[in-house]
């Protein structure tokens, strides 16, 4: 698709529609033969002249030209925010639809996240952890995540840094919940794991403590161990798919009968499991997927979690410009939302990115109530988040925010600046929620 936008302000709505519809490397910006032309209230559309009032409007009206063009419909519409789920604070169910050309489908998704959510209660002066383990043994090709590969690093000097910040960084000792995640968290040796682990459940009280177990390459039955004795009650089990040949073409070589053996491991010890699958792998088709349903039907995972591929710059995906079908993965996510209704799991929190895949969403599913409250707090910001850990983010709810630096050197060289500006942080909070 040849386009021409007159004013630089206008390219992102512009851009964000045409993302719908194209890959990036469809889209050509070209004044002469542009057969879209945008002006500053006008669009030529095939020569064809619409006025627009508002972003909106031009979003609407090239949306509609293009649905026409190209015969495809998003399910989304127009709707490009990332957490979807706030509108209904703000507008009636029908209002959304009206004004961002919903599907019924996914309004009637948001009226189901919605109504899940407010079975949960939250207290905005609550504290949440997260700790960042930005270690992984390989890098799948679709990962764009500041992770540090293989063995060179050493880890025992990373979790030696966290344990500083957990033992300085003045916390209140009662906290809602925690979550470690990464990269691979499960990539730690026993003893730093129980190092970790150790200190965390001596200073702190939970009412929920997540672990990102990731990958089954990187985790075994001593670790499980070593979870649930320091209080771990959540663990999430990643196999992205189940569908060998397309995991492999990921760079990721995955062991499924150990996979399984560890599921049930984890289960039998009284774990909340969650499992991840990508929607948009690069070679995945409806056929293909369908195979993980097979798998799923028999183990019940206590939630699942679906993520339309996002492809970012600094993963392979970008490098390649590779990507899985859009045809295939809007498909894919019809099927996964028949299967979910068919076995009772309802859909808990949901988010989109920028340039996701078929204008999809990444969507969580639960049954039996085990809805993760740390995945709806985070997402929907209602308590205060404390980042630990290399480029993790500290969040609260008047507003401000702090990132830890980005790389390993900076974070070991100021990780006493970083401990004092989270004081700050902290201690600034606590003094305005007190009034």
């Amino acid at each position: 698709m040849i386009v021409y936008v007159e004013n630089p302000n206008k390219r992102k709505a512009v851009y964000d529609i045409l993302n719908i519809f194209y890959q990036k490397d469809q889209i050509i910006f070209d004044k002469d033969k542009a057969s879209i032309f945008v002006g500053d209230d006008f669009l030529l559309l095939d020569g064809l002249e619409f006025f627009y009032e508002d972003n909106l409007s031009l979003k609407a009206k090239l949306y509609k030209f293009l649905c026409e063009k190209t015969s495809y419909r998003s399910p989304w519409g127009i709707l490009t925010g990332s957490k979807p789920s706030k509108l209904l604070k703000k507008h009636s169910p029908e209002e959304i639809r009206k004004k961002y050309l919903l599907s019924e489908e996914k309004l009637k998704t948001l009226i189901e996240v919605d109504k899940v959510q407010k079975q949960e209660t939250f207290n905005d002066k609550d504290f949440n952890l997260y700790i960042n383990i930005p270690f992984c043994q390989t890098r799948c090709d679709y990962c764009s995540y500041p992770t540090i590969v293989g063995n060179k690093e050493d880890k025992s000097l990373y979790v030696k840094n966290l344990l500083r910040e957990i033992d300085k960084v003045k916390l209140a000792p009662k906290l809602d919940t925690i979550y470690i995640g990464g990269g691979t968290p499960s990539f730690l040796s026993y003893d730093d794991l129980s190092l970790l682990l150790e200190r965390i459940s001596e200073k702190f009280s939970f009412r929920e403590f997540s672990f990102e177990a990731g990958r089954e390459d990187c985790l075994d039955y001593k670790k499980l161990k070593i979870l649930k004795e320091y209080g771990v009650n959540r663990i999430s089990l990643n196999p992205q798919t189940f569908t060998k040949s397309v995991i492999e073409k990921t760079g990721r070589i995955q062991n499924l009968p150990n996979l399984i053996d560890l599921y049930y491991k984890a289960k039998d010890m009284g774990f909340i499991v969650n499992m991840d699958f990508i929607i948009g792998l690069f070679g995945e088709t409806r056929h293909s997927f369908r195979d993980n349903f097979k798998y799923l039907r028999d183990l019940k995972p206590d939630n699942i979690t679906f993520h339309a591929l996002a492809q970012k710059v600094g993963s392979k995906y970008h490098e390649k410009n590779v990507l899985g079908s859009k045809k295939d993965s809007l498909l894919i996510a019809e099927d996964i939302e028949k299967f979910c209704k068919e076995n009772n799991y309802k859909p808990y929190y949901l988010y989109r990115q920028k340039n996701i895949i078929s204008n999809l969403e990444n969507i969580a599913y639960e049954k039996d109530h085990t809805a993760s409250r740390y995945n709806i707090l985070i997402n929907e910001e209602m308590e205060n988040v404390i980042g630990f850990g290399m480029n993790a983010n500290s969040k609260l709810m008047d507003g401000e925010k702090y990132r830890n630096p980005r790389n390993l050197r900076d974070y070991y060289k100021n990780i006493n600046s970083t401990i004092e500006e989270k004081n700050k942080l902290i201690e600034e909070f606590n003094k305005k929620s007190s009034f």
